[in-house]
């Protein structure tokens, strides 16, 4: 019997760098809330963390207790708009240490989570930047990852946004509330907005 001749895998394809070119966070706010017509893309891979993209979107959340996997929800939808050398996606159910590498791999990051302070439905955008004390690394936040992110790894985003949607709704169960699946697609739009802003002056 002749032996299988079997092929060796093709190595994975390199990412691309981008221009360090910024714009400032105001013009980044503005532009979240400007129309923008959506054009289907196809789902490509994401980049691995140690190749610099302009972007990044970290979600939090648990897609098992109804309402705190708007995150999940809004991170899922980002991904099939934009391609991966616009935006690489990270989500879990908590912000953990390991993530710092992926925060100092971009230049822009966003974290999206919901949250219990707003009411249902509500959306909230504001600028976020580094925590000046040392962070606590069994309960992590936007500020303390980008902290970690500048202390451990060398680099933090240039510019960095937290979005966050009300929720009220936390038992067992993997269906949003109304509310929520009204705002998702809003959020969807404002994340969406935020990186095309931002890879439009890299």
């Amino acid at each position: 019997m002749k032996p299988t001749k079997v092929s060796s895998p093709r190595p994975p394809a390199q990412g691309r760098r981008h221009g360090s070119r910024r714009k400032p966070a105001a013009s980044l706010q503005r532009a979240a809330n400007s129309p923008h017509k959506r054009t289907a893309r196809l789902h490509e891979p994401r980049e691995e963390s140690s190749v610099r993209v302009p972007a990044l979107l970290l979600a939090c959340g648990n897609s098992l207790r109804q309402d705190d996997g708007v995150g999940l929800r809004i991170a899922d939808a980002v991904e099939q708009l934009l391609p991966a050398s616009h935006l690489r996606v990270v989500a879990g159910q908590q912000f953990t240490p390991e993530m710092a590498a992926d925060v100092a791999a971009a230049e822009l990051a966003i974290f999206v989570d919901a949250s219990a302070a707003d009411e249902p439905g509500a959306i909230r955008v504001a600028a976020v930047a580094a925590r000046g004390d040392t962070p606590e690394t069994h309960r992590l936040d936007a500020p303390a990852l980008l902290a970690m992110a500048e202390t451990l790894c060398g680099h933090a985003p240039a510019q960095a946004f937290t979005v966050t949607v009300g929720a009220a709704h936390f038992d067992y169960g993997e269906e949003l509330s109304g509310e929520l699946r009204q705002a998702v697609p809003r959020a969807v739009r404002l994340v969406e907005n935020l990186v095309r802003a931002f890879t439009a002056g890299a």
